[in-house]
């Protein structure tokens, strides 16, 4: 009776695992296939882009527009580059998909940015001001630049979300001496959240409305915090309502990405 009820119980957890495999599969699929769809039109602005930069047609004029289309190409890149990784991501699993010590050189400094002028247009718009002090002797870090980009991204584009029209966001960056940990702070002046929300933001998708009428989904902090915590550093969030956020993210010189969890990890986790 013992034996026939252990064998039963194998072979139901047996097939929940090739159920959550399935599910896997199909879910897999469904982003490999809307991924590959976001980047045939994509592909398309890129060529567009590169004819512009390549001035085919002509002189652009304007030197501001030359810079605005070097934005442009850069957040495309970026876009793209984002595409590209969730298609690895969700392909086809190779026998041994550990992820390695991420070994590349990434110039945070430059990084940084980049993120700063992808949004000083968006910014100036609503009539923000937009700051970045960056430390001159910024070193490289070791880590993965989709992943580092995603999170500072995020953190700036909700700055700008929730800044009303006359408000300031600053973005302060650099090293501790000591070990050479990563150090960002953004701070902003506004609407800010209290200790429930702070707490709600950070693990769930809470949906709000900005000053600027953008809907959000949620997801922004949300991001940033699983993302900085997969490169092994940590996230810190001080706001007061209604007199701004400060969020600083801390990460070592040196990131090592864990190993993606398999079908049965992520059963037994659920």
């Amino acid at each position: 009776t013992d034996k026939k009820a252990l064998a039963e119980a194998e072979e139901a957890l047996v097939n929940a695992i090739n159920r959550e495999a399935a599910i896997e599969g199909r879910y897999q699929s469904a982003i490999s296939e809307i991924v590959h769809d976001i980047k045939n039109p994509l592909t398309a602005v890129m060529g567009y882009i590169a004819l512009l930069k390549g001035e085919i047609h002509g002189p652009i004029g304007n030197a501001a527009y030359a810079g605005y289309i070097d934005t442009i190409d850069n957040a495309s890149k970026r876009l793209h580059g984002l595409c590209d990784s969730l298609l690895t991501q969700y392909g086809p699993k190779q026998a041994n998909s550990e992820k390695a010590v991420v070994d590349k050189k990434v110039d945070a400094k430059a990084l940084v940015t980049e993120v700063r002028e992808m949004f000083q247009a968006q910014a100036q718009s609503r009539g923000i001001k937009l700051d970045c002090q960056l430390n001159d002797k910024f070193p490289d870090l070791e880590a993965d630049p989709q992943e580092l980009f995603r999170a500072i991204s995020n953190l700036v584009s909700n700055a700008v979300k929730f800044t009303p029209k006359g408000g300031n966001i600053s973005i302060q960056a650099d090293t501790q001496p000591d070990d050479g940990t990563f150090i960002m702070v953004v701070r902003d002046s506004g609407v800010g959240m209290t200790l429930d929300q702070i707490n709600e933001v950070t693990s769930s998708h809470l949906t709000t409305v900005s000053p600027h009428g953008d809907v959000g989904t949620g997801q922004g902090l949300t991001v940033v915090n699983r993302v900085v915590k997969e490169l092994g550093g940590k996230v810190e969030i001080f706001s007061t309502e209604n007199k701004g956020t400060q969020v600083k993210i801390s990460l070592p010189q040196s990131i090592s990405l864990p190993p993606e969890p398999s079908p049965l990890e992520r059963l037994m986790r659920t």
